[in-house]
């Protein structure tokens, strides 16, 4: 196995081949990767802050102004930067290593050549019969697909292009392959977001955490890329991003976000029993307040919005449009719902909830921050997870999150577990890996600023911003 694909995953790389192995080398392997991530973090951090002081020495110069003070803090960054990077380059190798070790004391699990893991339908293509299409009519050919494919999700589905045109005018291109028979084999969505202060992107897909090619053989995936890859080349966009779960060779790939996944036992008493003492207490502490908990539909939108547009200018992040809820509401009336918590009467907490394919998620929720003393927000989860044990679904997706991070710790208590979320890029000449995070410093103004705007000023500028923000 080359080194490039084990630095990709090397944890799900070694379980795969070496299932038997024990706790203990798979344990020392999970430290080697959490070192290696936060270093590639830190040195992207860094990267980027070197990048901030170059330019600010370029301006000073430009001004005739003095950039000592500047010129001196690069040095500190460059310094620092050759130390990660040799840091990082140690415990790959070490990394490395350990699967050379390994590879020597266990036999690896032994895999056919033409055999794929059960992501893939088939084990072979022709690769003469395959042709990639852009969908035009075909639609009910291809949710059909989508509703036959486990690793699938709810935003593969056609129903999305239709949710973003309306609400915000948005241009897609879903890329199909189909074989001889005309009979559907791979799947590829994507979406065109422009805008001068965030550049011109095709994402698969956009707001969500996944959606990235599906396809019956790994081969018609990489083909479905391609074709992707020379249409944005036409266009003359900036980068695509591919949000996928599953690794890949040959394209840049950032792995800065995990997604976090609960398996739901088969009913509410097993789903209680299994958080700890301290969770449940958290869980009650909220009923105290004699709260009231509504489940529904489009009844509740001015709710969830209210709620959801104050949260969003409290965290300094501009807000969807209503009309987003509302279209979602809309093309999903069957696997849709909106919880709301009230108090005294008033909407303090709401959340949008998506269910496909045995798999519930919530990708909008929020508290209002004046409720925080009284833990209304566990009491929300507890009711959405509660909702999907109801209804039988076997997961509950959380979101993404940042290793390690506040909202990464919050969903790890509810017994979540994390899954390695890879987002891959086709970039046009001479451009850079995107960082879009709000943790990245020349976003920093925009944030505070935000954060002191009304909220109906918020809650009207919000939607014309964050429409662009994949």
């Amino acid at each position: 196995m080359q080194a490039r694909q084990i630095l990709l995953d090397p944890v799900a790389q070694f379980s795969a081949q070496y299932p038997e192995a024990d706790a203990d080398k798979k344990s020392r392997l999970e430290k080697l990767w959490d070192q290696v991530q936060s270093l590639r973090e830190k040195t992207s951090q860094l990267q980027l802050q070197a990048k901030i002081t170059s330019r600010k020495i370029g301006e000073a110069k430009k001004n005739n102004q003095l950039a000592d003070k500047l010129i001196e803090s690069m040095h500190v960054k460059t310094a620092d930067l050759k130390r990660l990077e040799v840091e990082l380059k140690n415990i790959e190798d070490q990394v490395l290593v350990f699967f050379d070790s390994i590879a020597g004391e266990l036999e690896p699990k032994v895999i056919a050549k033409n055999t794929f893991s059960n992501r893939y339908a088939s084990s072979a293509v022709n690769i003469d019969e395959i042709t990639i299409g852009l969908l035009e009519n075909e639609e009910d050919d291809w949710n059909e697909y989508v509703g036959k494919q486990p690793e699938a999700s709810i935003h593969h589905l056609t129903h999305w292009r239709h949710v973003l045109q309306k609400t915000y005018g948005i241009n897609s291109f879903y890329f199909f392959a189909h074989d001889k028979n005309l009979k559907v084999v791979g799947i590829l969505p994507l979406v065109r977001l422009k805008s001068g202060l965030f550049g011109d992107i095709l994402v698969s897909m956009p707001y969500f955490q996944r959606g990235g090619a599906i396809a019956d053989h790994p081969y018609i995936e990489s083909e479905l890329m391609e074709a992707a890859s020379r249409e944005a080349a036409r266009l003359g966009v900036d980068y695509i991003e591919y949000r996928d779960d599953v690794p890949r060779e040959g394209l840049p790939v950032q792995l800065h976000k995990v997604n976090m996944v609960l398996l739901l036992p088969d009913s509410e008493e097993a789903l209680w029993n299994s958080f700890t003492a301290k969770l449940r207490a958290q869980i009650k502490r909220p009923q105290q307040q004699a709260p009231q908990v509504l489940v529904g539909g489009k009844e509740y939108l001015d709710d969830f919005y209210k709620v959801y547009t104050r949260n969003m200018r409290d965290l300094g992040s501009p807000c969807h449009s209503k009309k987003l809820v509302e279209n979602i509401l809309n093309h999903f009336p069957d696997n849709s719902w909106i919880v709301i918590i009230r108090l005294n009467n008033k909407p303090v907490s709401a959340g949008l909830l998506l269910g496909h394919s045995g798999t519930m998620e919530i990708p909008l929720a929020s508290t209002i921050r004046d409720v925080n003393p009284y833990s209304i927000n566990m009491l929300l989860y507890w009711e959405v997870l509660k909702l999907a044990t109801r209804l039988g679904y076997k997961c509950f997706d959380f979101g993404r999150s940042s290793k390690c991070a506040g909202t990464y710790r919050f969903k790890q208590q509810w017994g979540a577990q994390e899954k390695q979320l890879y987002w891959y890029y086709w970039l046009d000449k001479g451009a850079e890996l995107p960082s879009l995070s709000p943790t990245n410093p020349k976003y920093a103004l925009i944030i505070n600023a935000w954060k002191r705007l009304p909220v109906v000023l918020a809650k009207w500028l919000g939607p014309f911003i964050v429409k662009n923000i994949p």
